[in-house]
């Protein structure tokens, strides 16, 4: 069974397919800026030259791991003024994308990738953080399992109705295989939870406290069936990959950089052994 973190893994994974050629454009030219000394300091000309400043300096990612690649996202979407006008008015920056050889024919990132980017980075700051919570080490992490998600669940509604949908069908298999009597809650009975909408945790922490003071009893032994569902579906665990996998957008394989052995000697390795 997947945990939690390995299903954000894929999540966000699908997600980058999505915008693939917007982020591969923004990517490219972050490429091109810190290829050279050279290139890096007409950047940084341009930069003065808009009057811009920052403490964070553009950054190359790893391609299989998505945590740098949203990072380098955060980072490039604050220069977008300087790769436009460097698209304009620097000849060699433009002329780079230009050359197919070069760029692999993506062409330089226009205003919509950027903007597409900008928006993607608000998606992934929150799939980064959960990520970051659930393969923590060194400290608990199933207690962090409820905020995350409920945030996450605030910021993509359009999966709501499909995840509802699920759960009715699991509902209806448990009630055909179980003979229990089921006490349907009443509208009445249905907790009406508000909260701050301007900080997601705060409204999260809200709904959930005046959830608990409307509580008065424990619901399992009135809704046996339901919470027979809860305990089998929350049994699944938030993190059970290490830290350095979590991000990890690549296959389980041994890449020619990580082994020295031939195709032919893991063969007869393996034939040994069986």
């Amino acid at each position: 069974m997947s945990c939690c973190a390995n299903i954000l893994n894929l999540i966000v994974g699908e997600g980058l397919e999505e915008i693939y050629a917007s982020v591969a454009r923004v990517h490219e030219a972050v490429r091109n800026v810190k290829s050279s000394p050279n290139r890096n300091q007409t950047f940084r000309s341009f930069m003065e030259m808009l009057g811009m400043e920052s403490k964070s300096l553009l950054c190359l990612d790893v391609p299989t791991r998505w945590n740098s690649t949203y990072l380098i996202l955060e980072t490039a979407e604050n220069f977008e003024k300087v790769f436009l006008r460097m698209d304009f008015e620097d000849d060699g920056y433009s002329s780079y994308f230009r050359t197919k050889e070069d760029s692999g024919g993506l062409g330089s990132p226009c205003m919509s990738d950027f903007q597409n980017c900008r928006a993607f980075v608000t998606f992934l700051r929150l799939f980064y953080n959960a990520t970051k919570k659930f393969s923590g080490s060194l400290d608990v992490t199933s207690n962090a399992f409820f905020d995350e998600i409920f945030v996450i669940q605030e910021m993509g509604k359009v999966m709501v109705d499909k995840v509802k949908d699920f759960l009715m069908k699991l509902y209806t298999f448990y009630c055909s295989v179980n003979s229990l009597n089921v006490q349907e809650p009443s509208g009445s009975e249905r907790t009406q939870m508000v909260g701050d909408a301007s900080d997601p945790y705060v409204m999260v922490h809200s709904r959930y406290e005046l959830f608990l003071e409307a509580e008065q009893s424990e619901n399992s032994s009135r809704y046996p069936l339901l919470s027979k569902v809860a305990k089998d579906v929350l049994a699944v665990p938030v993190s059970n990959v290490a830290f350095e996998s979590a991000f990890s957008t690549g296959g389980r394989i041994v890449d020619p950089f990580r082994s020295s052995l031939s195709p032919l000697m893991v063969q007869n390795l393996e034939c040994a052994q069986n």
